[in-house]
């Protein structure tokens, strides 16, 4: 018998039992990770034996009578014939060993992400003993492979023996990144290699949490998920897949006795790539031994759109438009907004302008006023949640005249030619426009809506359905938008899908009456117990979870489809990990200043994601406003005077609003 590690163990049958049906003695067989499972589970019925709760490892278990299982340093195997694996004839069995492992591990996720088809561009992220296979599979599928690691000496062998297609990669060309590093490493550089939509999946399993920047994955709608192996059926899969395409890992085979030096050497990442124990040959006598962890680690500066990660944005030009404006802006970090004369554009051909009536107060407008971002210039004003009446439109405009009932949302412009573009998901353009706190096409700088008027572009005007009151309707076209949105993109917008809610506020509140409207179980997870009650009476929740309450947590571990997380304080994930089921996803809504601790390994045996959402694109922002309308839903608002601002942003720093703040612009902005 021959092994490469505890649990990728390969040789040849020498007994079967009487009911054994696919195999003989003398064939070629091998064990991976699990050696059982319960078997009436949904995952084992879905052949996701390797997600089942009641699992049996290869080692270090306990086996279906109550002993403890063994793993491959020794003589002999015995296991359920659902549990073997047949070794095609044209691999060594040297060689196939670590595929049980190695193998199935990153051929998994490159199928399940749809890493798979050709032309895929596919990062791999440390070219260790997973990360050298993973290059393998995904050039056999097509792709087009980067390799990224700390060791610019690998680059000759990468390119050349493995096959890989560069060495590093540009800002924004991977389709997925396969993370085989089981070292402490930065994830802000490997985000920033993504396109939107890209996704990053962590196969190596740090033993510390690794730092997640949340911003960078709502901004993109980014996904960082875990994979573990594979189910049977699909490791079998894997090992055909193999054979047909000639895959075998680059091994260095040694003697049972060099197996504690091999695990120095492995500490120290001192193999190219896989060592594999030939046990048949060389195993003499009992082991004994403490294995270690093999570090990697990857280490790269952060240059984002030409700016260095946290450099402040170019101050806009100074220049004076045509019409005059009014509103309330913020000076500097103080955050304290007072009233502010600036101008306009006049209106173009293609734009629409209204007279603001309404905006709503979003906590995103309390980060910008403060740079709690470190992108905020001043003089900001803020406000993308914002709602009037038409007053003037430009002689091209095909969809608006005056007097009709619009608002423009969180962004005034694209570029209208990239793929985002082209798929209307403006809002993950890179060169997408920002309501406030951008810089406009001509090259000056856009303000917000707490101000008298807006002018854009009618590709940026929402229409609002006669209805809905127009200061409910404001905050929908943040807030509304941006929880509506991911509730449809990961599937959480079916009946009968079990989704939870993190967060009772301006964003929470909403997402639970659109997921009550798709027909959702809801559950509400927030650390506050007095909003139980009005959660589940008059929002309509169906049930509600206190955080702190470790009863309640425990009851509810692996009972829910997806987590919208609509909280921007830092906060623990671990927890909302352990109530999604397996392949259950927690996307990020709320934008956290600081990163949070992502703890790697509850993302990999559960197959979890955790992903980021922004807004929607202007396409689907009506469609959710012209929902929202069918449904009669409207956010819970308090509306308040213009020279209220500043008391209701320190109302809003300590979450003291139910649930959203609503400026009466029309009423009160009064200009000196």
């Amino acid at each position: 018998m021959i092994d490469a590690c505890r649990h990728e163990v390969v040789g040849l049958v020498i007994e079967v039992g009487s009911k054994v049906r696919k195999y003989k003695v003398g064939d070629r067989v091998g064990v991976g990770c699990k050696v059982g499972a319960c078997h009436t589970c949904e995952n084992c019925e879905n052949n996701l034996e390797n997600y089942c709760p009641k699992y049996i490892l290869t080692y270090n278990s306990v086996n279906y009578d109550g002993t403890k299982t063994y793993g491959g340093y020794s003589d002999h195997m015995v296991a359920n014939e659902r549990y073997v694996f047949r070794i095609p004839d044209n691999l060594p069995l040297d060689a196939a060993a670590p595929l049980l492992c190695a193998g199935i591990t990153t051929y998994s996720p490159l199928k399940y992400f749809r890493l798979d088809k050709p032309c895929m561009k596919v990062g791999v992220v440390g070219l260790g003993g997973l990360g050298h296979v993973a290059v393998k599979f995904a050039k056999a599928f097509g792709a087009v492979v980067t390799v990224i690691s700390t060791s610019p000496h690998k680059k000759k062998e990468v390119v050349g023996q493995l096959g890989a297609n560069s060495f590093l990669a540009a800002m924004g060309t991977l389709d997925g990144i396969i993370d085989t590093v089981s070292a402490a490493h930065a994830l802000v550089p490997l985000l920033f290699l993504l396109k939107s939509h890209g996704k990053i999946i962590m196969v190596g399993a740090p033993e510390k949490p690794l730092e997640l920047p949340v911003f960078p994955l709502i901004m993109g709608r980014k996904i960082i998920a875990g994979s573990g192996i594979g189910g049977m059926k699909e490791t079998q899969e894997m090992i055909d897949f193999a054979g047909k395409h000639n895959i075998t890992p680059e091994i260095e085979v040694i003697p049972m006795d060099y197996v504690n030096t091999a695990m120095e050497r492995l500490a120290r990442g001192d193999v190219k790539y896989r060592f594999v124990l030939d046990v048949g040959n060389t195993l003499k006598t009992a082991l004994s031994f403490s294995p270690r962890l093999c570090f990697q680690n990857i280490g790269l500066e952060v240059v984002w759109h030409g700016h260095k990660k946290n450099q402040k944005m170019g101050k806009a030009p100074e220049e004076e438009h045509p019409v005059k404006a009014f509103g309330w802006a913020a000076r500097d970090t103080s955050g304290v907004l007072s009233p502010f004369n600036f101008s306009r554009r006049v209106t173009g051909d293609e734009d629409v302008r209204f007279k603001i009536l309404y905006c709503g107060i979003c906590h995103s407008d309390l980060h910008s006023v403060k740079n709690e971002w470190g992108i905020s210039t001043y003089p900001l004003l803020p406000g993308h949640e914002l709602v009037g009446v038409v007053t003037e439109v430009g002689s091209k405009v095909q969809k608006y005249k005056v007097g009709d009932r619009v608002g423009v949302g969180c962004m005034v412009g694209a570029c209208h030619t990239c793929e985002n573009c082209e798929n209307n998901l403006e809002n993950y353009c890179p060169k997408m426009i920002l309501t406030y706190n951008a810089l406009d096409y001509d090259g000056t700088k856009t303000y917000g809506g707490y101000s008298d008027h807006m002018v854009a572009n009618e590709h940026y005007i929402v229409r609002i359905p006669d209805n809905l009151p127009l200061d409910a309707a404001a905050p929908l076209l943040c807030a509304g938008i941006t929880t509506y949105s991911p509730l449809r993109y990961f599937g959480l917008d079916k009946p009968g899908m079990k989704v939870g809610v993190v967060g009772l506020g301006g964003l929470g509140h909403v997402a639970v009456k659109f997921a009550k409207a798709f027909g959702a179980v809801v559950s509400i997870i927030s650390t506050s117990p007095h909003k139980k009650q009005e959660a589940i009476e008059v929002l309509g929740a169906d049930s509600f979870l206190v955080s702190s309450n470790p009863d309640e947590m425990q009851a509810a571990i692996g009972t829910l489809d997806g987590i919208i997380d609509t909280v921007s304080a830092v906060h623990a994930l671990v927890p909302l990990l352990f109530l999604l089921k397996s392949h259950g996803k927690i996307i990020m809504v709320g934008a956290p200043d600081k990163p949070l601790e992502l703890p790697v390994f509850p993302l990999i045996i559960g197959r979890k994601t955790i992903a980021g959402s922004g807004i929607g694109g202007m396409k689907e922002t009506q469609e959710m406003i012209d929902f929202a309308g069918k449904h009669n839903i409207v956010p819970q608002i308090e509306v308040i005077p213009m020279d209220y601002v500043n008391t209701a942003m320190e109302r809003l720093a300590k979450a003291d609003v139910k649930y959203r703040f609503v400026l009466d612009v029309g009423n009160t902005l009064k200009a000196p």
